[in-house]
């Protein structure tokens, strides 16, 4: 994977979450509130990450941009840079050379000699032809071919009606020797290097969170979009985390790796949504 490539689509990335109301392509099927998804990017997928999004519903699906058709997919079939078989499925890349899955298709409505697709074109029906167990509907993905990049979809789709920053709950610091402590409740601990985790939230997930030690910024996790280093996939941070690093276990969720040294220690968790919005969760503690 290129450096530059990377460097290219954080630059475009952080563009499209810069302008207000920006928007790179369309939504393929309406949307308006975190309940219109059974699953969002980055989320556990198995034992990996969701590299798209998921509607609750089937819908009609629209195209979410003028762009040519790569492949059409009547079967279930695995694509090696995405984590499900897809079912019926409509792969086509823009102008951008971001290429764009439309996968869980019930009925494809494009004829088989067409070669283009034009943003709010119908293209097909979402149903369950793909690995989805449930009523759901369209699983959408977007892809940078170039940098082999799975791009949260929901960075370059119209902002939603409803937004609000999550809460986050039981959050925890564990060390080295497994020794955690709940930081609501326990305010004296060792130096040390500590995971930092939270085990749930309330509506959807944080978008991206900063964790500050006493004003020093120890960790930024932002779920844009996911790498591909080998056969694995990672969330970018200071560094790369695996999909074990981040999920380690079906509850808890990284935050951050910090050390602690000795005295009065400030600890601020700052959580972003999608749209910017930002809360601040502040804990002091006693570091011997």
């Amino acid at each position: 994977m290129k450096r530059t490539s990377i460097i290219r689509l954080a630059i475009f990335l952080a563009a499209a979450l810069a302008i207000e109301n920006a928007a790179a392509v369309d939504w393929p099927q309406p949307a308006e509130t975190p309940e219109d998804f059974a699953l969002v990017f980055s989320r556990p997928n198995g034992n990996t990450f969701s590299t798209g999004i998921v509607f609750a519903k089937p819908d009609t699906v629209k195209a979410s941009d003028t762009a040519s058709i790569l492949l059409r997919l009547e079967d279930s079939e695995n694509l090696s840079m995405f984590d499900s078989p897809l079912g019926n499925t409509v792969i086509a890349v823009n102008e951008e050379n971001l290429m764009d899955i439309y996968a869980n298709l019930d009925e494809v409505k494009i004829a088989q000699n067409d070669y283009m697709i034009v943003e709010g074109e119908e293209i097909a029906t979402s149903g369950k032809s793909g690995w989805q167990k449930g009523e759901w509907g369209l699983e959408f993905k977007i892809a940078d071919i170039q940098s082999q990049t799975a791009i949260n979809p929901l960075v370059l789709l119209p902002k939603m009606t409803e937004s609000e920053v999550p809460h986050l709950y039981n959050i925890s610091l564990t060390g080295k020797n497994g020794s955690s402590y709940n930081i609501a409740q326990t305010k004296t601990l060792p130096a040390g290097t500590y995971n930092l985790y939270f085990e749930g939230y309330d509506q959807k997930p944080p978008f991206k969170v900063t964790v500050l030690i006493n004003g020093k910024e120890a960790e930024t996790i932002t779920y844009n979009m996911l790498k591909k280093i080998g056969r694995s996939l990672f969330i970018g941070g200071k560094r790369n985390y695996a999909f074990d690093a981040i999920f380690p276990g079906q509850r808890r969720q990284l935050l951050a790796t910090a050390s602690l040294t000795k005295g009065k220690t400030l600890l601020v968790i700052q959580i972003f949504d999608i749209a910017g919005k930002e809360r601040n969760m502040t804990y002091t503690l006693d570091v011997y």
